[in-house]
């Protein structure tokens, strides 16, 4: 009796044994990258522990309510993604969180957008203490920008990576009538303002695009189901998706399924032109036979649609299957597992009419403008401005075309050196938990030294051995 008092209640006995059943699990499936982790739980550490043990308590539990109790939709285009908005700085902290203690009950493509950010933090994270006032931002981004934190992340990993390059940094406080910059770095004598901006992750007009496609899709379903062919489609819209009747992929599925073995072009239009193959069940019910796959996660999209699903491409399925949850999950939502597939379709999607491309492809100049009123007039600057790199190569190559075009020639009346264009890509991944991309363009005034004296990367180590060329155009 008195062994079982000091073991804990049998509530917390069970939770020990199911967590030990869990490391057992993961243990089996492979060693975890150490010095990764080390680098992520040093990069939330800092928040969490500003946060205090009470607060992190309640917005956690408070985020988990919201998980478990969020209705879905009646339809894809209006169910509730797995993401807490209203706490994104809380959400992100949990994923890490996730990440290096159950990692079995996480959203992988969420924890693989967020997990790079603080490991690049946790990276630098030794360098804290030449940072005046990182602190004090640390608090404001958990408290007055936890709705939209990614700007202030950011400037966070840009003062940490000075530091990192022997800077004394001083995060300075806002003052918007002022418009004063956002640090003061300083060394050797030299002193330099430093502005940073982040774009939104993605642009309004991408995500109503999305919205619009999966009511097409959602006004199809019933045909699919009737049909019950397990079917992977492949689609490319030549015009503005909105313009499409909502009985689009329903008068072509109605008219073209079932299909016959091998690849089959059902739609050519000046809409759009879309392909069809069967998916393989034999491999399909194979591998599930052997492995459970998680929901929601690229192994699945790649499962069923093979080279039609490539990593980070935009992907939408419909199923009959048999779900498990990993018990202990304290969102069962984040724990969700394939075991059987009784019918499945997907759809492959991208979007290549000259509207979509272009508004996607989101100028940066409008911040670099901002970005320069921030800074001083009579004192030399740097400015550093982020993009994620998340609606496709040929949106990058717009973006790429826009911005050699204007910033080169950027008529500016104050002395910024240089500009830094960091473009981010999170990366969907099988094998790993996550990996990650980030480019950088630089625009400066000739002959001046800056490489050898300004940071490059501010999320990946500095020790990454930069490559040439940009990362869309460096992968198939």
């Amino acid at each position: 009796m008195g062994e079982a008092n000091r073991r804990g209640t049998k509530a917390d006995r069970v939770k020990s044994a199911i967590q030990r059943n869990k490391t057992r699990l993961l243990d089996h499936l492979g060693e975890r990258d150490a010095e990764m982790d080390a680098r992520l739980r040093s990069g939330i550490t800092p928040f969490i522990e500003r946060l205090g043990a009470e607060e992190w308590a309640r917005r956690r539990s408070n985020l988990l309510a919201v998980l478990n109790s969020s209705a879905q939709g009646i339809d894809l285009a209006t169910t509730a993604s797995v993401r807490v908005q209203q706490d994104e700085i809380a959400w992100y902290l949990f994923l890490c969180e996730q990440a290096l203690d159950d990692p079995l009950c996480i959203d992988v493509n969420q924890v693989a957008r967020a997990a790079p950010f603080f490991a690049g933090i946790g990276d630098r994270w030794r360098y804290a203490s030449n940072v005046v006032s990182i602190d004090k931002k640390i608090d404001e981004v958990l408290r007055k920008y936890k709705k939209e934190p990614d700007g202030t992340l950011f400037e966070i990993l840009v003062a940490l990576a000075y530091a990192e390059a022997g800077w004394d940094v001083e995060l300075l406080d806002e003052q918007p009538q002022a418009k004063t910059p956002d640090m003061r770095v300083t060394k050797n004598g030299l002193e330099l303002f430093i502005e940073c901006k982040r774009l939104s992750r993605r642009v309004g007009y991408a995500e109503k695009e999305r919205n619009d496609f999966l009511k097409l899709w959602d006004a199809a379903t019933n045909v699919l189901v009737q049909k019950r062919q397990w079917v992977w489609f492949k689609g490319d819209f030549h015009v503005e998706i909105a313009s499409l009747p909502e009985s689009f992929l329903t008068d072509i599925f109605t008219s073209a399924l079932p299909i016959s073995a091998g690849e089959s072009l059902i739609y050519d239009g000046p809409e759009a032109t879309i392909r069809a193959k069967l998916i393989d069940q034999h491999s399909v019910q194979q591998h599930l036979a052997t492995y459970r796959v998680k929901t929601n996660s690229p192994m699945l999209n790649k499962l069923l649609g093979g080279d039609w699903a490539p990593l980070n491409s935009s992907t939408t399925i419909i199923k009959i299957a048999k779900i498990s949850q990993v018990v202990g999950c304290e969102a069962a939502v984040l724990g969700s597992y394939v075991d059987e597939i009784d019918w499945a379709c997907g759809f492959t999607r991208d979007f290549d009419s000259e509207v979509s491309l272009d508004k996607k492809a989101k100028d940066v100049t409008k911040h670099l403008s901002e970005a320069t009123k921030q800074v001083p007039s009579d004192k030399p600057s740097i400015i550093h401005i982020a993009v994620e790199t998340l609606e496709g190569k040929q949106v990058e190559r717009i973006r790429t075309s826009k911005v050699m075009a204007k910033i080169p020639d950027f008529i500016l009346d104050k002395p910024v050196l240089g500009v830094r264009l960091h473009r981010f890509q999170a990366n969907q991944t099988i094998n790993d938990l996550w990996t990650f991309d980030e480019t950088v363009e630089r625009f400066q005034i000739d002959d001046l030294p800056l490489d050898d004296l300004i940071p490059l990367n501010v999320v990946v180590p500095r020790s990454t051995e930069m490559r040439s060329g940009s990362h869309w155009e460096l992968y198939p």
